[in-house]
């Protein structure tokens, strides 16, 4: 692991045990065993730390679905329904936190404020990689569907953080299904 690596992996660890604006710079420094230097080197700001947190936590959750994906066929009701399984087990799974960009837009809740922005990036890709696969799926207006899959997954994921194990994710999935197959 290099020192970029280093640093971001100690800062997503306290981003996500502490919260992003709990764990200022110092600790980041402390918790890396790094000089100050070292992480302004890397990261002239909190704020591309931060982005870059976003971005890794966001690229490894796409890595992850398409790694699952690749095996479906891609025109066919198959790759959403198991679109729909794997959103159901990433919620689910002990390691989730929440959607990264839900809790930095919460931490950060001025519009103007470069982390609120994108987040809100971040969120319109969100809904284009899943009104993507509902276009490659053959729906009649992938837009529509991929609009509605991220309200019922972002609205799960929401659910599960702040009371888990009450089926919400569950329930998303049963729901996106329902519409998925009234959209083909």
């Amino acid at each position: 692991m290099n020192m970029r690596e280093k640093i971001l992996a100690t800062a997503t660890n306290l981003f996500e045990s502490r919260g992003i604006q709990a764990s200022g710079v110092d600790t980041i420094i402390a918790e890396a065993g790094i000089a100050k230097a070292t992480l302004y080197k890397h990261y002239p700001s909190k704020n591309l730390l931060i982005t870059a947190y976003l971005r890794d936590k966001s690229d490894r959750f796409y890595e992850w679905l398409n790694s699952r994906l690749i095996s479906k066929k891609a025109n066919s009701l198959d790759i959403l329904i198991a679109l729909c399984e794997l959103v159901e087990q990433w919620i689910m799974t002990p390691e989730f936190h929440g959607l990264p960009f839900h809790i930095a837009s919460v931490e950060f809740p001025d519009p103007a404020h470069p982390i609120n922005q994108y987040s809100a990036v971040l969120a319109v890709e969100l809904q284009g990689y899943l009104s993507k696969i509902a276009a490659t799926a053959g729906a009649k207006d992938p837009d529509a569907l991929g609009q509605q899959l991220t309200i019922l997954f972002e609205g799960a994921a929401l659910v599960e953080r702040l009371s888990p194990g009450l089926g919400a994710a569950k329930r998303a999935k049963n729901a996106a299904l329902t519409l998925i197959r009234a959209s083909i």
